[in-house]
């Protein structure tokens, strides 16, 4: 045994297991923090009791969720926990300070895998996770695993991620679209031409294969839409997305482990069913466990079964949610939960049972993480009924308790 958090496959199904080597299913709760989008201080110090009221919060927050069944701070969770012997994810968002192809949700998109700035971004976000939180993570054997980033956008500008069916997403190229309408003098653009050059050979040889009539591959640096015959263009694009790939799931992990050899490597928390399969592919040679975002009602089996299939790596559920609308005080509900949008705490209750218990039974599944402790409220940001816990710090005491029953029935703890 390591002393750390480990995988292990025996009679075909998947178990993660502690540093003592016992099994141990993963049930955690996302964002565990008040940051809700209004200020809840004052009213969080006076419930607690004055000064020194913040370490009671954290006491009885803690309490209050492991009485519900979870045994995981999942990603997002305030500093003052990580010095807590209590096990935990980390993403370290090795994206955040590189030069991007496109822009997403999270404050920024996807980074220019290719760019020298991907890789001081990568290193400077290591610095942070290990040198600057007041603990040192790389020694903490409670410590699950570490994210490289989170819901990079693998299908591109172009194309849509999906929640319960990829449809064209399964080999979808957009991304290398982002990547070829870069300008010239942009490592992407440069790297993009260049793997065309090195597959190619002449010029002459991509014209006849595009029905082009290109003049230099320095053409192909500055022009932004392309004249080529689609099916050896979509080959191309679909090979090049396996190397943007590849590049971005060896230089995490590369770079991750130059910090920390001990602990696992949770991918980049996938968000949907949109992630095409050469990227699946690729990360499979460098993640110890793939970690997906879903909202959605009922898992996508199909396309679980197919990552699996290609990837041969167990997977956890690191976020999901349901929320009610009007009836939890909201007439706005933005991202995720508005496509997991239910009309009361009593089918918030009964979707939560279903979906962990479908995910439980997949022999891949290492665990699930609710997203959130709290509901958000802000209302040019994120807001919805995400919460275990109101604006008020009062838990939703009937979606709780069938979340706690949910856990009880759950055959892997």
């Amino acid at each position: 045994m390591s002393g750390y958090y480990s995988i292990e496959k025996a009679d075909g199904r998947w178990t993660l297991k502690d540093g003592k080597g016992k099994p141990f299913y993963s049930l955690g709760v996302n964002c565990f923090n008040y940051g809700i989008g209004v200020p809840m201080e004052p009213m969080l110090a006076a419930k607690y009791g004055g000064p020194g009221w913040y370490a009671r919060w954290a006491e009885a927050k803690l309490a209050g969720v492991r009485e519900l069944g979870f045994n995981t701070l999942a990603a997002w969770h305030d500093n003052y926990f990580a010095r807590l012997p209590l096990p935990k994810t980390i993403e370290a968002r090795c994206s955040a300070k590189a030069k991007m192809v496109n822009r997403g949700w999270g404050g920024y998109g996807f980074p220019d895998v290719f760019d020298d700035s991907f890789r001081a971004s990568a290193h400077a976000a290591m610095v942070e996770t290990f040198y600057n939180k007041g603990a040192d993570p790389a020694e903490d054997p409670t410590l699950i695993g570490l994210y490289t980033d989170n819901e990079l956008h693998w299908w591109g500008t172009g194309g849509q991620w999906g929640m319960d069916n990829p449809g064209e997403g399964t080999n979808g190229t957009n991304l290398v679209e982002d990547y070829i309408r870069l300008p010239a003098d942009a490592s992407g653009k440069k790297a993009w031409v260049a793997f065309l050059k090195e597959r190619y050979g002449t010029i002459e040889r991509l014209n006849e294969r595009w029905r082009a009539e290109y003049e230099s591959f320095e053409d192909l640096l500055w022009i932004k839409e392309y004249r080529a015959a689609e099916e050896a263009y979509a080959a191309d694009k679909l090979v090049f997305l396996g190397i943007i790939a590849d590049t971005y799931f060896r230089t995490t992990k590369d770079i991750l482990r130059l910090y920390d050899p001990n602990h696992l490597v949770l991918g980049c928390r996938m968000v949907g069913t949109s992630t095409p399969d050469i990227v699946l592919e690729a990360m499979a040679r460098y993640v110890d466990v793939l970690s997906v975002n879903f909202y959605s009602f009922d898992l996508p089996a199909a396309w679980l079964d197919r990552a699996y299939e290609l990837t041969g790596r167990p997977m956890m559920i690191t976020e999901f949610s349901f929320g009610a609308g009007r009836s939890a005080g909201f007439d706005l509900i933005t991202n995720g939960a508005q496509l997991t949008h239910v009309r009361d705490q009593k089918r918030r209750g009964e979707s939560y049972r279903e979906f962990v218990r479908q995910a439980a039974a997949l022999p891949y599944m290492l665990g699930t993480h609710w997203f959130a402790l709290y509901d958000f409220w802000d209302r040019q940001g994120l807001i919805g009924n995400y919460g275990l816990y109101d604006r008020n710090d009062e838990l939703w005491t009937e979606f709780a308790d069938a979340v706690r029953a949910a856990h009880g029935e759950l055959a892997v703890r």
